[in-house]
Order: structure tokens, then sequence, then C-alpha cells
């Protein structure tokens, strides 16, 4: 049977792949797409609502190539308890027989009632290279990603991916190391060291680093990318 590997470039100003919330105050992003941000990502393109997709979504697995790291951002954010939120939520907790108290009807993450400050953690300037393969869903796959059904964003509605967001697809295994990596450094270097992440539902591994061709414009990356998947 044959695979078909799906490829999408994300890329933007700014990324946010939710990782565990320290407390309700601090949300960070995790340094790469997670597998839950990916399948999610992929259900919206089909059309799929949240928590309404078909299982084997869940079963996809991922190839996350990092071309930039990009850098940690944090975002400062302040929320105010509303009063008649908070009045509703009292009535609701008095009809379950209980007493209501400040942390149950404080609409604040640190439920004091007070304005709350919010710190997110960001990505800024990153791009990855994703791989998703499937020797059963290849088409449909590749037909939502190249027209999504529902818009895609880079981890939140706020962050939409640069152009180009879809690749490609192909049957060729080795097209991941073959995308050039966009060197703006100035080096002028024909190569550039990147990682590549295997994750899926089950397993996250650790990176693997390989060489692969670099370029330093991007319309010169855009003709050599494009050749991959004519």
């Amino acid at each position: 049977m044959t695979t078909t590997s799906v490829y999408l470039r994300l890329a933007g100003p700014l990324q946010s792949w939710a990782g565990p919330a320290v407390t309700g105050n601090f949300v960070r992003t995790e340094p790469i797409p997670t597998h839950s941000a990916l399948v999610g990502l992929i259900a919206g393109a089909c059309g799929y609502r949240r928590d309404e997709w078909p299982d084997w979504l869940n079963r996809l697995n991922f190839r996350v190539r990092v071309d930039h790291p990009g850098k940690f951002v944090d975002d400062f954010q302040t929320v105010s308890a509303h009063e008649e939120e908070m009045l509703f939520r009292e009535r609701l907790i008095y009809a379950t027989g209980k007493r209501p108290s400040a942390k149950t009807t404080r609409l604040t993450p640190d439920g004091r009632g007070m304005t709350s400050i919010i710190q997110r953690t960001y990505l800024a300037e990153a791009e990855f290279i994703v791989e998703v393969a499937s020797d059963t869903h290849g088409e449909l796959l590749r037909d939502a990603l190249r027209a999504p059904k529902f818009s895609t964003y880079l981890g939140r509605k706020a962050f939409a991916p640069a152009f180009p967001f879809y690749l490609g697809a192909t049957t060729d295994v080795d097209v991941l190391h073959r995308i050039p990596a966009c060197d703006l450094s100035g080096a002028k270097r024909d190569t550039a060291r990147v990682q590549i992440h295997h994750c899926s539902a089950e397993l996250h591994t650790s990176a693997e680093h390989i060489n692969v061709p670099a370029v330093q414009e991007r319309s010169d990356w855009l003709e050599k990318t494009k050749v991959l998947f004519a």
C-alpha cells in the first residue's frame, strides 16, 4: 500500500503551542507544535468540529522539522472581575445547596476578584516543516490541507500562518531531507543543520539532527521547494 505524505510550513510572526498551565495566570508555549495541536489543525482543515473528528486522526504520526526555532516572548494581559457573572455564579451555587466562596465565583484566574495579570509566552519568528503521512487517508489529507474547510492558525486564532502554508503531497519518503532551509543569517552556506522531531499520540522522541540544502533568498526557497512537488 502506497503511503502519501503531506507537507506543511508553519511560520508566522507568532505561534502558540500550549503546554501545561503552571497556574491560571501563567500559560506557556511548547518550543515545537504538539501532537494534539497538529491533530486539531488537520481536523479543522477537514471540516470536523472540536472533539467530533474520527479516531484515525488521533493516530496520525508527524515529523516536525525545526528550520528556525524562534524565540520566546512574553505577553501580559489583564482580566477584571465581572459583577453580573459573579452574581449568576452565586445563584447557581446556592441552587446546588452549597455556599459560594470568592474562589468559586470570581472570574479572574486567581479567584480574588480584582484585576489579575495573565502572563502568556509565545514563539516569535519560528519556522517548522511538518510531514504527516497516511497509507489510508492520504488523498483526504492532501485535499483538506490544500483547501481547508475551517481557517488554519498557529495555535491561536489570531496567529495566521504565513505563505506558503501547504507545500504539497508526495509518495517520496525522502522529501523532508531535501526541502531547503532558508538561511537568512547572510553566511551563504550550502547546507543548514536542522532538527527533526518524531511526534505521535504515544511517543515524542528526542531530536534527530540532519543537514539539508540551504538557500539565502525566500524566492529561491519557493522555486526549489516547488520542484520537489511538481
